[in-house]
């Protein structure tokens, strides 16, 4: 029992990763579960007993990844005595993840750019907007955490602030997908941040001098 439940096990995983090759190649619309058990070295039968259906078979991925449907969902936790100087490396240590060559950035490739707004995918989608709308509050906290500390000026919009600098490391993402993965990931995403923090610069509190 204890060797079949092992086995079990191994085939799941090797059809995990066998889906996520088989949709960044084929996309996820035109791939099958045929085409994943192919490259799986399964049946397709063997598919069927682990996953009821594409989609599902998709949502076990990121399930086994840990990865939420959003690339910067920021970890944070309140009282920061740097919420800016956090949230700016926060994002580099993201944004640096998904432009290296690994298994984060094959799921994210998956979904914005091979995967097609369908019936099929309906729930995909759902999940990730919902995760781009936690993704953008994360970053809204922390900079409501930065005026409180008076690095940021009282008054300025952070929740339109939060959206604009996600949308900023998403565009620049999505960009990436189309050329070779980078040799610096790191130093890219360290250069791509300041910039957009660069941003934030007529926006930061400024103290009178008495």
């Amino acid at each position: 029992m204890r060797r079949t439940a092992e086995q079990a096990l191994r085939t799941r995983e090797k059809i995990l990763d066998a889906a996520t090759r088989t949709f960044l190649q084929r996309g996820l619309s035109r791939a099958s579960l045929s085409d994943v058990a192919g490259v799986a070295g399964v049946t397709r039968g063997a598919v069927y007993g682990h996953f009821k259906n594409k989609s599902a078979l998709f949502e076990a991925t990121f399930a086994s990844s840990a990865l939420p449907a959003d690339p910067f969902l920021v970890e944070w936790r309140d009282n920061q005595d740097d919420p800016l100087g956090h949230l700016k490396l926060e994002l580099i240590r993201l944004l640096g993840e998904v432009l290296s060559g690994g298994a984060a950035r094959r799921l994210y490739s998956v979904i914005y750019s091979r995967c097609e707004v369908t019936r099929e995918t309906r729930n995909i989608w759902k999940r990730v907007h919902a995760d781009r709308r936690l993704a953008e509050q994360r970053i809204a906290v922390a900079l409501n955490e930065a005026q409180s500390h008076r690095q940021l000026r009282d008054g300025v919009d952070v929740d339109h602030l939060a959206v604009f600098v996600h949308s900023c490391l998403m565009g620049f993402f999505v960009r990436s997908l189309g050329e070779p993965v980078s040799h610096a990931p790191g130093l890219v995403a360290e250069r791509l941040v300041t910039l957009v923090f660069q941003v934030l610069v007529p926006l930061r509190n400024i103290p009178v001098n008495g």
